[in-house]
């Protein structure tokens, strides 16, 4: 008589499963590597502007034209870091859906809060930018919601580990 095991249905859709979520793992582990890599690009730019730029005098008209305007008056630097900071807000849009199609709680969680710290530092930024470059605390948000979305999004990777 032959013996029938009753799991052996089930090991596939496991097994799928499994494989499964090491591929969305996969692909979410490359989004927070690329977060990551232009995140230390977005910090060495940021430090270059802070060192380097000379900002323009005068008020800086508060509309999305008078940002850019007072960025490229800024130069090349403030310009570039300026759309880092784009290509950040999505990117760490992309990590946090990918995050949440793992329904891994603890990733889940690093993931918003990058994505909280992303926003955070654009949110900054743009209110330097409209304080005519003044207002230090506006750089200084900057600077510490970078650290904070740097760290958030490395605790991520570790999570995100294969066993």
């Amino acid at each position: 008589m032959r013996t029938v095991n009753a799991r052996a249905p089930l090991e596939g859709v496991m097994e799928m499963n499994h494989e499964t979520k090491f591929a969305s793992l996969t692909g979410l582990r490359r989004a927070i590597i690329a977060t990551l890599a232009v995140l230390t690009i977005q910090g060495w730019t940021g430090d270059s502007v802070n060192l380097f730029s000379v900002f323009p005098q005068g008020s800086v008209n508060a509309s999305f034209l008078g940002i850019v305007e007072a960025l490229f008056a800024a130069g090349g630097i403030a310009t570039y870091h300026a759309f880092e900071g784009i290509l950040l807000i999505i990117l760490a849009t992309l990590v946090l859906a990918l995050a949440l199609k793992t329904r891994i709680r603890i990733v889940n969680l690093f993931a918003i809060l990058g994505f909280v710290m992303v926003i955070s530092a654009v949110i900054g930024g743009v209110l330097f930018v409209l304080s005519g470059f003044q207002n230090n605390g506006f750089s200084s948000q900057m600077a510490t919601s970078f650290l904070g979305a740097y760290a958030f999004y490395f605790l991520e990777l570790y999570y995100t580990k294969g066993n």
